[in-house]
C-alpha cells in the first residue's frame, strides 16, 4: 500500500544503509506498511546496554514465537569499532537489521532528530519518521509475559499507524524450522513416521512445503505431530507437588489420543493432554474443539501464549488480533485442524 512507499521511502530518504545480522545488504523497500520500524541506539560497553539488550532480545523471539514478524528493529552502534558492533549483534542480539557502522553522519543526524542523550534507547517511529511510542525501552521491561509482550506489541502498531498485513494470518500457523513427525497418511503411507523440518506454508493450498531427508513434501497440518518442547510429570500417578520436568514431543498413539514424550536419553513415557498430566509451552498450535461458548473457533487452530495457573486455562491466540481463554479439554495437539 502507499504507506509502505511512504515508510520504505522515509527510510531511503535518509539513504539509511541497512546491513542485516549476517553482514548482507538489507533493500529498504522489503519493509512493508505493515512493519513496525525502531531505532535501537546501543553499545556493548554500556552497562544499561546490557542490561536491557537480553530483554529486547526476548520481547523480540516471544513475538516471533507467536508468529508476529512486523517488529523491524535497526541497531544503531555506538561501539567504539565495527569488530565490537558485530561482535555484540552476534552475542547478545535478535535476528535483526543494523545501521552500517561507517555511516557517522546519519547517526549523528538520528540521535539529533530522537533526541538521544543516553542510551540504550528504542524509538518506535510511525509512516513518515515520527518517534510514536513515548517510551518504548520502558515497555519492553514492563511486559513479562508473553499476554503483555503481545499486548505492548499491539499498542505499538496502533500507534505507529501499521496495517494489519492482508496475507493469511500466521499466527495459526506452524512456524517455518519447526520439527514435525508425518502421521496419518493414506496416499503414501510409507512416509508415515519419518521427521521432517517445516519449510513454507502455501496459503493457496492449505498445505505446508516439509523437508525430509532432502525431499520436499506437500502435507496438511492434520498429517503433522509437532514435536515440541513441553513439561511433564514423570510418576505414573503425579501429585501437586511433583515437579515439572522438560520432554519433548515423541509419538502419537492413535488408538488412545496420548502423546508420548522422551524425557531424558531414551525414557519415553505416555501422557495425556490434561493438566495434572502435561503443560504446553508458548508457541505450540493446537486444534480448538468443543467449546458452547465461542463455536466459531471450533475447528481453527491457534497459538498457545500462555497458562493460568489459577484458572487453569491456556490463553490461545487465534488471529493476529483475537486470543481466547479455554481449558485443555477443549485443545487437541493431533490432528491439527
Amino acid at each position: 500500500g502507499p504507506l509502505g512507499h511512504q515508510m520504505a521511502a522515509f527510510v531511503q530518504s535518509y539513504g539509511l544503509q541497512l546491513l542485516d545480522r549476517s553482514g548482507k545488504d538489507f533493500d529498504a523497500q522489503q519493509l512493508t506498511s505493515s512493519d513496525v520500524i525502531a531505532f535501537y541506539f546501543s553499545a556493548h560497553w554500556c552497562p544499561p546496554c546490557q542490561h536491557f539488550t537480553p530483554v529486547l532480545k526476548k520481547f523480540y523471539d516471544t513475538l516471533h514465537s507467536i508468529g508476529e514478524r512486523s517488529l523491524k528493529i535497526i541497531f544503531v552502534s555506538s561501539d567504539k569499532s565495527e569488530p565490537e558492533m558485530w561482535k555484540y549483534m552476534y552475542e547478545a542480539h535478535g535476528d535483526w537489521l543494523v545501521l552500517k557502522y561507517a555511516s557517522t553522519d546519519l547517526k549523528d543526524r538520528l540521535s539529533r532528530q530522537f533526541q538521544v542523550s543516553g542510551i540504550p534507547q528504542l524509538i518506535v517511529i510511525d509512516a513518515v519518521g515520527r518517534q510514536a511510542v513515548r517510551d518504548a525501552r520502558q515497555d519492553v521491561m514492563g511486559a513479562s509475559s508473553s499476554t503483555q509482550v503481545l499486548t505492548t506489541y499491539h499498542t505499538w502498531k496502533t500507534a505507529a499507524g501499521a496495517t494489519s498485513a492482508p496475507q493469511a494470518d500466521s499466527v495459526a500457523q506452524l512456524p517455518f524450522g519447526a520439527r514435525v513427525l508425518i502421521r496419518g497418511l493414506q496416499g503414501k503411507p510409507e512416509n508415515n513416521g519419518l521427521e521432517g523440518v517445516v519449510q513454507s506454508f502455501d496459503a493457496s493450498q492449505r498445505r505446508y512445503v516439509v523437508n525430509v531427508a532432502e525431499r520436499s513434501l506437500s502435507l496438511k497440518a492434520a498429517n503433522l505431530l509437532q514435536l515440541l518442547k513441553l513439561q511433564v510429570k514423570t510418576s505414573e500417578e503425579p501429585h501437586e507437588e511433583d515437579p515439572w520436568n522438560e520432554a519433548e514431543v515423541a509419538e502419537f498413539d492413535e488408538e488412545t489420543g496420548d502423546l508420548l514424550c522422551s524425557i531424558s536419553g531414551s525414557e519415553k513415557v505416555k501422557r495425556r493432554l490434561e493438566p495434572a498430566q502435561l503443560r504446553l509451552s508458548s508457541g505450540a498450535l493446537v486444534a480448538v474443539h468443543g467449546l458452547k461458548g465461542g463455536k466459531e473457533w471450533n475447528e481453527q487452530n491457534g497459538k498457545v501464549v500462555d497458562f493460568d495457573e489459577t484458572t487453569q486455562r491456556y490463553t490461545v491466540q487465534m488471529t493476529s488480533d483475537k486470543s481466547i481463554k479455554i481449558k485443555m479439554e477443549n485443545m487437541r495437539l493431533c490432528p491439527l485442524a
